[in-house]
């Protein structure tokens, strides 16, 4: 079997647009409805303090680690536990989170590059969060979308990169991933005999000592000649 690459896996948050703002974005919003249709909760809570206590909530729950929307959706039946409410806003209040989540705006970078590479690659998207590839209007590059909630394991671990190959029909050679974290991207991938690339679109130094990227680029324009080195 030719080891020539052939599939490219991306990583969405962080990667092909900005997590935080978006995020926040979300939050906020939500932090509205939820002033409007449930106002016990902000009435004692701030966003903050909201964030924090669904932060605290995953070390109670960590086998939760790989599902986002388990998560929130979680968070706020303890909320309606506490506040002695029915579970009839929870839904509803997720909805208004997630299609805010869905609100994203690319790097500038990214239409440019995988056009040229949806030429020549097959391009799978993996990531850890709730983001559809659809709603966020990226699909039409991804031969395939994988997220962890389905594959129920984080990118930190080989699962989800040996899923890649399986849908693909490649080896781990023939594939490369690309993605902004050093452990859930670059650690994980390479678990699974994967080569990453590491996106350090912030010029950051390496953090981990178990492992190095096999490359580093600071933009996707970077990645044609990254993956022709690696080729």
């Amino acid at each position: 079997m030719s080891q020539k690459i052939k599939v490219l896996s991306f990583d969405l948050d962080d990667t092909l647009w900005p997590c935080v703002p978006t995020i926040e974005r979300a939050e906020e919003l939500l932090y509205q409805w939820l002033k409007e249709h449930v106002p016990s909760i902000t009435q004692r809570y701030t966003k903050q303090q909201l964030r924090e206590k669904r932060q605290f909530l995953l070390t109670e729950h960590s086998n939760l680690a790989h599902d986002l929307t388990r998560q929130r959706i979680l968070s706020f039946e303890q909320l309606a536990s506490e506040f002695n409410t029915t579970h009839s806003w929870i839904q509803p209040a997720f909805d208004v989170f997630h299609e805010a989540r869905q609100q994203v705006t690319l790097f500038d970078d990214v239409k440019p590059v995988l056009d040229k590479l949806n030429d020549r690659y097959q391009l799978v998207s993996v990531t850890n969060g709730n983001a559809s590839t659809i709603k966020t209007g990226v699909d039409h590059w991804f031969d395939f979308a994988l997220n962890s909630e389905t594959v129920g394991k984080q990118k930190s671990e080989p699962d989800i990169y040996l899923q890649v190959q399986k849908l693909t029909r490649v080896n781990a050679q023939q594939m490369v991933h690309i993605g902004d974290h050093p452990l859930q991207d670059v650690s994980g991938a390479q678990s699974a005999g994967v080569r990453a690339i590491w996106l350090n679109r912030q010029q950051q130094d390496w953090p981990l000592e178990v492992c190095e990227p096999d490359a580093t680029i600071v933009n996707l324009h970077e990645l044609p000649d990254a993956l022709s080195r690696l080729d």
